[in-house]
């Protein structure tokens, strides 16, 4: 995203405090969404976001970057639903030098880090706004655990928020991250990823354990060659419980195709098991210049809510 400075490489006369600066980024989208569950009437909203992220540094003398992020943000969801994060989230402090980041507060978590997670669209899914996320192969239907990693919050809510300290150290294509801290009221949660990019190519391994049983393990393997990128992931996740369907295995493959047009085209599909079936989405995104882009997809599910959900619309990011 494209920054707007507030103020930029502001000299202190404080010793040790070289530079600070104020930043100001996020995006808007707004649209349409229609939802057709197998249970139920269809449904048609209109759809929107508004995200404003605040970030804020330091730099020592030594080269020591002391930093944190905020972020305000207001949506109406796909069913229709208006979400307000009130004066925003809890903010996520950092430490960084040399390739070596400490960071506690609301933190990122080692499975939302991982590279190829997410798809590389404007609204990390299919569609103007997700459709779901179906395409994310942590998100397991069968057991419940949809969204259950840790992850930067940006509700303010005290169930959704996370709360921890992770360290990330990156070096010549390698990255390992490490976790320790609450995912929501009172679960305790450890995590460690490692990542490694070559030729092009990044392979990922994530694990988080949290203390009530449940646990997420996730692999990916992606890269880009020429104006293709595509990716597959896998991922295992247990809710805890230890009965029948407690645990899941869901595979997924994504591909993307940049025509140098303006035009992108994607698709994905992913396959888990416990009888939740195959999904899949197909989408693209056209480039209008200036950070403004036209989103839409259709995704179609396999699992109990056995739905077709479509969402489209302009996004512009700041």
């Amino acid at each position: 995203m494209k920054n707007i400075i507030l103020a930029t490489t502001a000299l202190i006369g404080t010793a040790g405090l070289a530079a600070a600066e104020v930043s100001i980024s996020g995006y808007g989208r707004f649209g349409a969404t229609y939802v057709n569950p197998s249970v139920g009437a269809s449904t048609t909203n209109t759809a929107s976001r508004l995200r404003l992220q605040f970030d804020v540094s330091a730099e020592t003398d030594s080269g020591i970057v002391f930093g944190a992020r905020q972020r305000i943000q207001t949506e109406e969801s796909t069913f229709g639903q208006v979400y307000a994060g009130g004066w925003g989230n809890g903010a996520r402090f950092y430490m960084s030098t040399n390739g070596l980041t400490v960071a506690m507060g609301n933190i990122l978590g080692v499975i939302e880090a991982a590279p190829n997670l997410y798809l590389p669209t404007a609204s990390a899914g299919t569609g103007l706004e997700g459709n779901g996320f179906y395409s994310l192969a942590p998100n397991t239907s069968s057991n419940g655990m949809r969204f259950a990693w840790t992850a930067y919050q940006s509700g303010s809510g005290a169930t959704s928020a996370s709360n921890g300290v992770e360290v990330l150290y990156s070096m010549n294509g390698f990255g390992v991250h490490v976790h320790s801290g609450e995912r929501g009221l009172g679960v305790d949660t450890t995590g460690i990823g490692i990542n490694y990019t070559f030729s092009g190519y990044t392979a990922a391994l994530a694990y988080e354990d949290f203390d009530n049983g449940a646990e997420i393990l996730f692999a990916s393997l992606g890269g880009q060659i020429g104006q293709v990128d595509a990716a597959i992931s896998y991922a295992k996740t247990d809710n805890g419980t230890g009965g029948a369907g407690s645990e899941a295995d869901k595979w997924s493959l994504r591909g993307g195709y940049d025509f140098g047009t303006g035009l992108t085209a994607y698709g994905f599909v992913a396959s888990e098991d416990n009888n939740a079936g195959e999904s899949f989405g197909l989408g693209a995104s056209y480039d209008l210049g200036g950070g403004v882009s036209l989103e839409g997809g259709i995704t179609q599910t396999d699992d109990v809510a056995d739905s077709t959900i479509v969402s489209l619309g302009a996004f512009f990011s700041f």
